[in-house]
């Protein structure tokens, strides 16, 4: 079986019911994800025990969970052992940890290493399978990280009724769709930056806001983002993400549009992010 095939067939299988949960792990990476998550977790009953990194998950987690635990980067025993002590069987990973760490051997412990050198490839989706594979080795399931964040997901339509796309924007968007597509079906990256039917900024390792202000130093105002999901993409980790956060750098950008897929990206703190877009004249459309 090839490692890509593997990978698919540790899917979640049968849906669960957030209602039957009782008490989850947290492996937390940077920004609002982890938080947010461990709000609908409380607003549910669920006992949150966390795991922090050092210097990328913020100390404000800790206001928002049972338990918080923290490590360093790299320290994948001391994870799985911290798993453990606190009796964690269910797990989700929130939270972004920037794809250039893997470079940082040097600050891996040898389970870490191991992980490394038994992933196909330095690709997401290989890098994270690998993760969720060692974790089940421990009886530790991670499940879909969208699962208690479903009102998180906007569906189709315009998410800015007084800032509707104009014509241009709407080619932009059917321009980079399947190019945004193609990038994410090699597991490169979900976002590609559009302008006048020219492709401006590809993602890769640097991350959605990077390149949102990349193509802005490039191509100057005018800019349409499109972020995508990937062909099979599984929810347990490297979901899409946009939130107020992203509407900032494309206001930074000087961009005009974002564009996702409906109902398959999580976009956070979305009442102040369309009040934002729409002052600034920035139309955000999930088709």
């Amino acid at each position: 079986m090839s490692a890509t095939a593997d990978l698919h067939s540790l899917d979640y299988a049968t849906p669960l019911d957030p209602l039957t949960l009782r008490h989850i792990g947290l492996i937390a990476g940077e920004g609002r994800f982890p938080i947010l998550l461990a709000q609908a977790a409380r607003d549910r009953g669920i006992s949150v025990t966390a795991v922090g990194i050092n210097g990328i998950t913020s100390p404000e987690l800790a206001d928002y969970v049972d338990t918080m635990r923290w490590v360093e980067f790299g320290q994948f025993n001391r994870l799985i052992q911290i798993c453990h002590e606190h009796n964690i069987r269910q797990a989700i990973m929130a939270g972004r940890v920037k794809h250039r760490s893997i470079f940082q051997i040097s600050k891996m412990d040898g389970r870490g290493m191991k992980l490394l050198a038994r992933s196909v490839s330095r690709k997401a989706d290989d890098l994270l399978g690998a993760v969720t594979r060692e974790f089940a080795i421990e009886n530790i399931e991670m499940l879909d990280s969208t699962l208690l964040l479903r009102q998180c997901m906007p569906p189709s339509g315009l998410l800015t009724p007084n800032c509707p796309p104009t014509q241009e924007i709407l080619d932009d968007i059917e321009f980079g769709k399947p190019l945004a597509n193609a990038i994410a079906g090699h597991d490169i990256g979900q976002t590609i930056v559009v302008k006048q039917g020219a492709v401006i900024a590809v993602e890769a390792m640097e991350g959605t806001n990077q390149t949102i202000l990349r193509a802005g130093e490039i191509a100057g105002e005018g800019c349409v983002v499109v972020k995508v999901a990937k062909p099979r993409q599984d929810r347990r980790f490297d979901v899409p993400v946009l939130g107020l956060t992203t509407v900032k750098k494309l206001i930074q950008a000087r961009g005009r549009a974002i564009a996702f897929p409906g109902s398959q990206a999580l976009f956070f703190e979305v009442e102040e992010a369309v009040a934002l877009a729409e002052s600034r004249g920035i139309t955000l459309l999930a088709w």
